[in-house]
């Protein structure tokens, strides 16, 4: 491997769950999330001649990826949105300055979420990672919808102590 690309796949290879989470954040659809990732991956490669050594490569390529998923919200419009363009902005500032601790918090996460008893971790996957909706989910636990929301909000509420509880312990 030549020294450009031994140094790109290095670079690329720290942020790439950072990456992926922010497009995820972005657009909400896994599918979408990993292709979109992948044509990431494809512009920076092509722009890394222009990529100045010892400037942050991360908020680089953030920035790619920005552009790439508001292009896709953009040309997908017809496909329901969770926010406007303006708190799309607004999130996307905020992963770009997110901690750096995205690694902890995700091993904290996965730690968390495998604490969960199995029926809330199948309600997690079924609406977070196959991206189904609660109307469907109801109908397939057999609950009401208001219920199946208070739910999964419990659920997150959970999740976000037990991380913050991990992280703690951590430091």
């Amino acid at each position: 491997m030549d020294n450009k690309s031994s140094k790109f796949f290095s670079l690329y290879t720290s942020i790439h769950g950072r990456l992926l989470s922010y497009i995820m954040m972005m657009v909400h659809n896994q599918s979408a999330a990993e292709d979109l990732l992948q044509e990431t991956l494809v512009v920076m490669w092509e722009k890394f001649d222009k990529f100045q050594e010892g400037t942050n490569f991360a908020a680089w390529s953030i920035a790619i990826a920005r552009n790439k998923s508001l292009e896709y919200l953009r040309e997908n419009r017809k496909t329901r949105t969770i926010f406007d363009n303006d708190t799309y902005e607004k999130l996307s500032y905020v992963a770009e300055n997110s901690s750096a601790d995205h690694g902890q918090r995700v091993s904290a996460l996965d730690t968390c979420i495998k604490k969960l008893n199995k029926a809330d971790q199948k309600i997690l996957d079924l609406r977070y990672r196959h991206n189904i909706p609660v109307k469907h989910i109801s109908l397939q636990i057999g609950r009401p919808v208001s219920s199946v929301y208070l739910h999964i909000s419990g659920i997150l509420g959970l999740l976000r102590v037990c991380v913050s509880r991990t992280l703690a312990r951590q430091e």
